[in-house]
C-alpha cells in the first residue's frame, strides 16, 4: 500500500493544496512561507504519531489517497464545551476512513459524554485549582464565585482548563484499531533540514536537566559499527554451529558438489571474502594459503569434504552480504562525491576518512558542512529504508556544492531503484530539480 496523493485543507488558514505522487521521486517547490517544511512534517507526524505537533499546527485537514482506493483523513478539530470565553476550547483529532463506499468516522468528541468522563475523573483524583475545595462526589465549594457548585457546573465552567493540564493521564489520544493499521502500513521517515545535530537529554545533577548536542554524524558512525559487529556475531554463531554438526553431515552427504563445481565455488569464495575485509567487515588473516594451490589440491578423494565446506563458507560468509552490499554503495557514492578523501570502515569505529594525497585520518566531525549534510542523507537513505518507507526530505541542497545539487536525484534514483522506496523532496533549488521538471509539483506564490 502505497500514498498516491496528499491534500491539504486551509494550511495556515489559508492554503489548500493537492499533490499527486510520482511513483519514486516527488520535488514540490515554492516560494517561502507556501508551507512545503510543514506539508513533511504533517505527513509525518500522522504516520509517526507525534499527536501533539499535529494538535498545536495551524491546519484542518490532511487527505491520504491510497494505492488500494483507501481514502485517510484525519482533522484538527476544536471543540467549545463552556460558554466561558476564559475556557477555551479543546483540539483534538479526529479521522475518517473511506473505503468500498463506506465511510466511518472516529470523532471523540461527537459528542460530549466521553470528554466529561474524563474530566470527571480527573476531578475524582486532583484538586485542579486552589479556588476549588471538594465536599464530597456531587457538590464543590468555588471559593472564586463564593458559592456551593454541582460537579456538573464544574465541568461546564472549567472543564477544557481541567482537560488541557490534566486530562493527558487518563485520555492519551489511543487510535481506532482500524486507523492504527493504516498508520502501521506506512513506515515515514523525515530527513530536516537541522539534519546534522540531535539534542540529547543528559541525566539530571542536582535537579538541573541538561541538553548535549550530538553530532549527527558520529551518532552515524557508531551505529555503522554496530550494525557490523551485530553481521558478525551472527557469522561466528552460525560459523559455531557448522563446526559443530560437520563431522556428521560429512559422513551423511549423499549428493556432493564435483571438482569443478567446487573449483568455481572456491574462487568465488575467496573473491567474496577479499570484499569482505576491504569493506571492513573480516579481518585479513596470513594463514599462508595460497587459492591456486588449494585448487591443484582438490581430487576426487577429498571431494566429499570440501564440497561441504564449500557449501558451509557459502552459507556463513552470506550472512554477511546485507551489511556488506550496504556498506559498499554507502562507499562508492561517498567517494564518488567527496574530493581527496575516501571512507574506511571498522567494527570498533564505524568509518572515519583519509586524504588520498597523504593519508591524514579525519574523523567524521571535522569534515565539512556540505559533506556532513551529504553523508546523513545517504547513510539515511541506504540503512533506514525499505521498500515500504516514505522518506520525506526536507531542503537537500542545504550546503551541497552546485555539481551535488545536480547530481542529487540522479543518484536518489539509484538509490530507489536497489530499495525500493518512495521520496518526496522540498526544495528551493532549480539546481536539485535540474533537468527533471516531470517530477515537481508547483506551489503557488503567496501574493
Amino acid at each position: 500500500m502505497r500514498i498516491k496523493k496528499v491534500q491539504f485543507a486551509k494550511l495556515f488558514g489559508y492554503f489548500d493544496y493537492s499533490i499527486e505522487f510520482h511513483e519514486k521521486v516527488t520535488i514540490i517547490h515554492g516560494p517561502n512561507g507556501c508551507g512545503k517544511t510543514t506539508m513533511l512534517k504533517i505527513i509525518d507526524a500522522v504516520f509517526n504519531r507525534n499527536v501533539d505537533y499535529l494538535k498545536a499546527t495551524d491546519f484542518q485537514s490532511v487527505c491520504f489517497f491510497f494505492s488500494n482506493e483507501l481514502c485517510f483523513i484525519v482533522e484538527r478539530k476544536r471543540t467549545n464545551l463552556s460558554t466561558k470565553k476564559e475556557a477555551g476550547g479543546i483540539v483534538y483529532l479526529a479521522y475518517t476512513i473511506e473505503e468500498n463506499g463506506a465511510r466511518h468516522v472516529f470523532d471523540s468528541f461527537e459528542n460530549s459524554k466521553e470528554y466529561i468522563d474524563v474530566v470527571g475523573r480527573v476531578l475524582q483524583s486532583h484538586r485542579p485549582f486552589p479556588f476549588l475545595e471538594k465536599i464530597n462526589d456531587e457538590f464543590w465549594y468555588d471559593r472564586k464565585r463564593g458559592v456551593k457548585t454541582t460537579q456538573e457546573e464544574v465541568i461546564s465552567l472549567y472543564g477544557p482548563i481541567i482537560y488541557k493540564r490534566y486530562g493527558h493521564e487518563l485520555f492519551d489520544d489511543e487510535l481506532p484499531e482500524s486507523v492504527e493499521q493504516i498508520i502501521q502500513g506506512i513506515d515515514v521517515r523525515l530527513i530536516s533540514a537541522d539534519r546534522l545535530t540531535v539534542p540529547k537529554k543528559i541525566e539530571p545533577h542536582y535537579g538541573d536537566e541538561k541538553i548535549k548536542i550530538e553530532q549527527r554524524v558520529n551518532i552515524i558512525a557508531s551505529d555503522v559499527a554496530k550494525k557490523i559487529r551485530d553481521a558478525i556475531q551472527s557469522y561466528a554463531q552460525l560459523s559455531q554451529a557448522k563446526d559443530r554438526t560437520f563431522p556428521i553431515r560429512a559422513i551423511k552427504q549423499e549428493s556432493p558438489m564435483s571438482v569443478e563445481t567446487i573449483k568455481y565455488k572456491m574462487v568465488q569464495l575467496e573473491s567474496k571474502r577479499k570484499e569482505l575485509i576491504e569493506t571492513g567487515i573480516l579481518e585479513e588473516e596470513n594463514d599462508g594459503i595460497d587459492i591456486h594451490d588449494l585448487l591443484q589440491a582438490i581430487t576426487e578423494n577429498n571431494r566429499q569434504n570440501l564440497s561441504l565446506y564449500a557449501s558451509d563458507t557459502e552459507e556463513k560468509l552470506n550472512a554477511l552480504s546485507g551489511i556488506s552490499s550496504l556498506i559498499n554503495l554507502f562507499r562508492n557514492l561517498i567517494d564518488n562525491s567527496f574530493n581527496n578523501k575516501k571512507i574506511i570502515f571498522n567494527k570498533e569505529y564505524g568509518f572515519h576518512f583519509v586524504t588520498t594525497y597523504s593519508d591524514t585520518i579525519i574523523a567524521p566531525e571535522n569534515l565539512s558542512s556540505g559533506e556532513q549534510h551529504e553523508l546523513v542523507m545517504l547513510y539515511d537513505l541506504i540503512f533506514n529504508t525499505d521498500e515500504h518507507t516514505l522518506v520525506l526530505i526536507d531542503e537537500p541542497e542545504l550546503s551541497l556544492h552546485i555539481k551535488w545539487q545536480i547530481s542529487y536525484v540522479d543518484e536518489l534514483l539509484k538509490i530507489i531503484e536497489g530499495s525500493g522506496f518512495c521520496a518526496v523532496l522540498a526544495t528551493h533549488s532549480p539546481q536539485i530539480i535540474h533537468d527533471r521538471w516531470d517530477l515537481t509539483v508547483a506551489l503557488p506564490s503567496t501574493n
